[in-house]
């Protein structure tokens, strides 16, 4: 029989031990078999990249005006319209920008097609004048891609691509015109005296599309590219020049035609979500009805982050996971600080109880209080969910893979995800009731994406009082419900903090002293049970 010394010493080793490729740990599991411990087994896959989840927002910037023939104008607009007819759904949006000597948003931040749509006609009406400058349109799609950056859900903006699609009928003047220009990089300014304006503007377009590619450390973007597509009858060999710088800063590769091929180019171009590698980053069980404090487990009926015993000390409803009834649970309120007894009301402005726009069951005032991203299921990016840092003990704002506040030789991270106490030194607890978890490479999906059989074991379930059902009046939750939360966290390989993407599974199982868990078996969950949030 195993010391319980050796046990402690074989759990602090296995947590030092990480999954290759998945940032994920592989735990055996510990603890004796018991009617109060829940185990479950499946399959898990890397979700399609698609989707709300996975936005693409694109920016048509067209040149237009004096010298622009019309029918670039009318091949242009119909290709547009054809274009945007095909993408209905919510995943893609559009701006739309004309330029000549300055650029103008037609439709200056990102809206739908119908909304595209119906800016299209500006275009074709579009008159200005003037030496040409492509410089402009760059840098207005570089204020529309930065102002959506700043202002959208930081973990969206992780997920998107943005695309900037240039047509180009003549060349840059901007550095023959630098009073319409201010700003030129100094460094290709003096190259006009030496080499002439036209390296001055190759020179600067190829900065100010760098500009814009570096969005994407800046904000922590998914992807930016810049598509050149020069509409020419006969080529000018300076324009093509400056399409090919821009093309080579912007990620992608030069494209001409003729106006008649516009229709073509365009419909054909990539307007697909974000193609980048997903890998499984965490795999976390978590039991909404259990509380674990300096290694003791209690019930929490209500599920609501504090346990049965301790909302009867403090004056609270076990059985309401928000007694005050203002709309923020019982156990945010106390960490935060506040008073969830009966008339405490605190009213969160700007926010809304009945919204949770990332799906990781805390509403937008709950998120408001703690500081977390309302539509981020994970706002520090380390892979645990907010509810569960919330719960858990740890901080959903700051990653804690290092940090071990009770040192006890576990980072706060690795407790949360054996459901351990981060603010205790249990590790005898940890070797006994720790969640264990093991995963298996399987065969990809036909698309490619990654599959894994995963078991979570040693999974402690509890009685609990009946309750009433919180979207249901009239309906009571049973006594012995436990509602077990199985957390798919995805990100980018080798992109510890990059914001991913979050999927879950809720199993609800009954437990008594009398029968044990019911049902007594292994549950079971395939790749369809788990919901994609954000």
């Amino acid at each position: 029989m195993r010391s319980p010394s050796h046990l402690i010493w074989l759990l602090v080793s296995l947590l030092l031990v990480s999954c290759s490729d998945a940032g994920l740990y592989a735990l055996d599991g510990r603890g004796p078999s018991g009617k109060d411990r829940a185990d479950f087994s499946g399959e898990v896959c890397i979700p399609l990249a698609t989707g709300d989840a996975f936005p693409v927002k694109v920016v048509f910037a067209l040149s237009g005006g004096q010298g622009v023939p019309s029918e670039v104008v009318g091949y242009t607009t119909d290709a547009l319209g054809t274009l945007s007819s095909r993408f209905s759904g919510p995943f893609i949006k559009f701006s739309l920008v004309a330029f000549h000597t300055v650029a103008t948003g037609l439709q200056g931040s990102f809206a739908d097609a119908a909304t595209f749509q119906a800016a299209l006609p500006r275009y074709a009406s579009y008159q200005e004048s003037g030496p040409m400058s492509i410089r402009s349109a760059l840098r207005l799609s570089k204020s529309i891609l930065s102002g959506d950056m700043q202002t959208a859900c930081r973990g969206a903006v992780g997920r998107s691509r943005y695309v900037i699609v240039l047509v180009i009928t003549q060349a840059d003047l901007s550095c023959d015109n630098p009073a319409f220009n201010v700003g030129i990089d100094a460094r290709c300014s003096a190259l006009t005296p030496v080499s002439g304006a036209a390296a001055c503007s190759v020179c600067e377009l190829t900065a100010v599309t760098g500009e814009v590619k570096n969005l994407v450390q800046s904000f922590g973007a998914g992807e930016v590219v810049v598509q050149p597509v020069y509409v020419r009858d006969v080529a000018d060999p300076v324009t093509r020049d400056q399409v090919a710088a821009i093309a080579n800063a912007g990620g992608t590769e030069a494209i001409e035609t003729d106006p008649q091929g516009l229709r073509d180019v365009l419909g054909t171009l990539n307007y697909a979500s974000l193609q980048t590698s997903l890998v499984l980053k965490r795999f976390v069980a978590f039991n909404r009805n259990v509380q674990v404090r300096d290694g003791i487990i209690s019930a929490d009926s209500d599920a609501d982050g504090v346990s049965d015993d301790d909302e009867v000390a403090l004056g609270l409803d076990p059985r309401q996971p928000d007694t005050d009834g203002d709309g923020l649970m019982d156990g945010i309120e106390l960490r935060m600080g506040l008073k969830p007894q009966p008339g405490n009301l605190d009213i969160i402005n700007g926010c809304n109880v009945s919204l949770d726009e990332d799906g990781d069951r805390l509403n937008t005032c709950e998120e408001r209080v703690l500081g977390t991203d309302p539509c981020m299921g994970d706002s520090d990016a380390d892979g645990l969910p907010d509810l569960v840092e919330a719960f858990g003990r740890t901080n959903p704002l700051v990653p804690e893979d290092l940090l071990d506040t009770d040192r006890d030789g576990v980072p706060n991270i690795q407790e949360a995800i054996i459901r351990g106490d981060p603010l205790s030194a249990d590790l005898a607890f940890q070797a006994e009731r720790g969640y264990g978890y093991s995963f298996e490479p399987i065969e990809p999906t036909p698309d490619g994406r990654a599959c894994y059989k995963v078991r979570a074991e040693n999974i402690t379930v509890l009685p609990t009082l009946e309750r009433p059902h919180p979207l249901f009046p009239g309906v009571s939750i049973p006594r012995g419900t436990n509602d077990i939360y199985l957390y798919m966290q995805v990100g980018r390989a080798n992109d510890p903090r990059g914001a991913g993407v979050g999927s879950l599974f809720i199993e609800s199982l009954r437990y008594s002293e009398e029968k044990g868990k019911e049902p007594n078996q292994t549950l079971l969950f395939t790749p369809n049970d788990f919901i994609l949030g954000t």
